[in-house]
């Protein structure tokens, strides 16, 4: 049996007999501290430190109690202590020297060093453990607190949120687009409600043997082959359902309604998109939409339509109804926010007009071989551009390619030519010391900032006023005129005629036109601008140029918008464009009269286009030279780079009091004849155009109504 405790004794039938007990030893006493067991028992064992374990089955002997409690060293005798030879026992030396003991046993291995406290926690210390339990404790429940916190306050809006959208179902309710009106109330857009019909082939909804007979059925309707309707049904999109058909009309998704198949495996669903009744006619001014694919939302992507889309568009309702688990509508979920229709919009454009000028610019671009044209007509008093047509055209309803939806009359940019010498002849008048009988020799050419300068036709001995100059097109002759203002007045009089700056349409895409300051222009280029070369224009701004004449010298801002009807209906009127003085009254009534001499000089060349009886036309004819640039796809030789002709015709009726303005622009005409001039080219579109605009708008004629004389040859 194995006995422990601080102070292990032997049973008491274990134990030796005693033996004699030593006297006292008259030595000091040892330090206790000299051992670890603490101070020494009166039977010679250690104190109470710990002792290794006695063997209980060997009995100490007496003579084994007396041996010294250091171990022997090497060498010395094993002999039994006998009194003879252990004098310190008690018969041989009483009273003397306390006998040595026996050999002692060996002292058992010391214990490890203690780790330092901080470093371990005391297995023993119950309460350090409780305490680091409840620490953990308490910790583990402040962040579950502190989570839930976050859940039920700070995030439970987003929580709930989420939860909600879970279960409920919003379906949008896309809100009517506006109708885009024309001055004469013609309808040139309008919303469409339209129909996607869809099929759900995969049985048991639909068996491959009905196929062919759901695919006949719809063929008609579809307006679609059979076969193509069939090869969608037995091959679908998705496992789901297949997309048959999109902008079915109303009338034809009512036949479908009265198929069989409907609402077994044949679906339709409602949507809006945009119709052009005018087509072409107006393509250019209307621009195009498209449907948005996740709102179905229409948006406007050129024209009038993107301009003004955010009017047009209205605001998007929605319905709202909560589900449950089986994806069914619960009973008195259903919300429904209304869709608030857009805005309708009244134009300035008059569809009769645009429709006429389109058709006699598609018929001289036939006859010339140009590649475009355009026709603009202008109210002078008011900027309201009644037609702004081009050829070639486009047509929302078949729009295949966007490269084609554009705007020639505002996008394109063109060389004005002679039409622009109105402008230097305002200057001069103005600032120049000059009249309209200013008298000038115009020789055969004339040399100027580096370059000669010719006139396009020449007569010896020619010596024109300023009236005949611009009457016959000098460009000799308009060269000297400019040397009387300033580079900076001229300057300041193109650009205050509204050229190289915006039109004031606001139409996206829009060219303003390319003028450099006085600063950049080389040494020629005062002289060839003073007859409209070097510099780029839109053919709305060369209109606002002759109505700011036949304005009496007021320039009124181009519009193209002439009010609103709200949802409701309610017209709003547009605010009225604003205007400016450009030239003096005086300097308007100097030109007019010669502008009215222009179409009798074209007559005598067999071009009297300007010629409408009782109207008294005052125009003007213009050639230009310009860069391949100004015509896309085309290219000139590296000898001939201004190789593009431009020609253009503007004038205003009736001359005493002009209502309207026409302005004509046809680009890169033919160059295989002569039959690339002004009078030309452009004169028999002025001439249609005009006669259109004026019986359109009632304007009535003047009986004996010709043209005052104006000299045009000095002495």
């Amino acid at each position: 049996m194995r006995i422990t405790g601080p102070n292990p004794r032997l049973p008491q039938d274990a134990r030796p007999a005693p033996d004699p007990r030593p006297a006292p030893d008259p030595r000091p006493a040892p330090d206790p501290r000299a051992h670890r067991g603490g101070r020494a028992s009166s039977d010679g064992r250690g104190g109470p430190g710990p002792r290794a374990a006695r063997n209980l089955r060997t009995s100490r002997a007496p003579a084994d109690r007396s041996t010294p409690s250091s171990p022997s060293t090497p060498g010395a005798s094993n002999a039994p202590n006998t009194p003879s030879n252990n004098p310190g026992t008690p018969g041989n030396n009483p009273g003397g020297p306390r006998s040595e003991r026996g050999p002692r046993r060996p002292r058992p291995p010391r214990r490890p060093p203690r780790p330092p406290r901080w470093l371990t926690i005391r297995r023993g210390d119950p309460g350090r453990r409780v305490g680091i339990t409840l620490l953990a404790i308490a910790v583990t429940l402040t962040l579950f607190a502190g989570r839930l916190v976050q859940i039920q306050g700070l995030d439970s809006a987003s929580y709930k949120k989420a939860a909600n959208q879970e279960k409920l179902t919003t379906t949008a309710l896309p809100a009517l687009r506006g109708t885009v009106y024309s001055s004469d109330h013609q309808i040139l857009a309008m919303t469409t409600e339209t129909y996607q019909i869809t099929a759900d082939p995969a049985p048991p909804v639909m068996t491959a043997a009905e196929l062919p007979t759901v695919a006949q059925q719809l063929s008609g309707p579809l307006g679609l082959p059979a076969a193509e309707i069939l090869g969608k049904l037995r091959h679908p999109s998705s496992p789901e359902y297949v997309v048959l058909a999109t902008g079915v009309s109303v009338a034809n998704d009512e036949k479908i309604e009265a198929l069989s198949a409907y609402d077994n495996g044949i679906y339709d669903k409602a949507s809006y998109a945009m119709a052009y009744p005018n087509g072409e006619a107006t393509a250019n001014v209307v621009g195009y939409t498209n449907v948005n694919e996740t709102t179905g939302v229409i948006q406007g992507l050129a024209g009038v339509e993107e301009e003004y889309n955010k009017l047009l568009t209205g605001t998007t309702g929605s319905e709202e109804y909560e589900k449950d688990p089986n994806g069914e509508q619960i009973p008195g979920s259903l919300e429904e926010t209304p869709a608030q229709n857009g805005d309708s919009i009244k134009l300035t454009i008059n569809s009769v007009l645009q429709y006429d000028a389109m058709k006699a610019c598609e018929a001289e671009v036939d006859k010339s071989q140009a590649k475009s044209c355009t026709a603009v007509i202008m109210q002078p008093k008011t900027g309201d551009i009644l037609a702004m047509a081009q050829w070639p055209t486009w047509d929302q309803n078949t729009l295949t390619d966007v490269a084609d939806a554009t705007d020639i009359p505002d996008q394109w940019q063109f060389t004005p030519g002679s039409t622009a010498k109105v402008i230097t002849a305002s200057a001069a008048f103005e600032h120049g010391g000059k009249t309209p009988m200013s008298s000038y020799y115009i020789p055969y050419e004339i040399y100027r900032g580096g370059q000669w300068i010719h006139d396009a036709e020449w007569s010896p001995n020619e010596h024109y006023t300023i009236a005949g100059i611009i009457a016959n097109s000098s460009n000799i002759g308009m060269s000297q005129v400019v040397q009387s203002v300033s580079p900076q007045t001229q300057y300041d009089y193109l650009r205050n005629f509204g050229l190289d700056e915006p039109t004031g349409l606001g139409l996206p895409g829009e060219a303003t036109g390319e003028l450099d300051p006085p600063s950049q222009w080389a040494g020629d280029e005062r002289y060839t601008l003073a007859y409209g070369q070097g510099i780029a224009v839109n053919a709305i701004q060369m209109a606002s140029v002759y109505a700011t004449i036949a304005n009496n010298g007021v320039r009124v801002t181009p519009r193209l918008v002439e009010g609103t009807y709200n949802a409701a209906g309610q017209y709003t009127p547009a605010p009225a464009s604003t205007s400016r003085r450009v030239i003096q009254p005086k300097t308007a009534k100097e030109l007019i009269p010669i502008l009215q001499q222009v179409p009798g000089v074209d007559e005598t060349a067999n071009q009297p286009w300007g010629i409408i009886p009782g109207y008294a036309v005052a125009s003007k004819t213009g050639t230009a030279n310009e860069p391949a640039s100004s015509v896309e796809g085309a290219s000139c030789p590296s000898g001939n780079p201004l190789c593009i002709y431009g020609a253009s015709y503007i004038g205003m009726a009736p001359g005493n009091g002009p209502q309207v303005v026409v302005a004509v622009n046809v680009q890169d005409p033919n160059k295989s004849s002569q039959d690339y001039f002004g009078d030309m080219v452009a004169g028999p579109v002025f001439y249609n155009v005009m006669k259109d605009a004026i019986a359109e708008l009632g304007i009535q004629p003047q009986p004996g109504l010709v043209p005052p004389d104006v000299r045009l040859n000095a002495p």
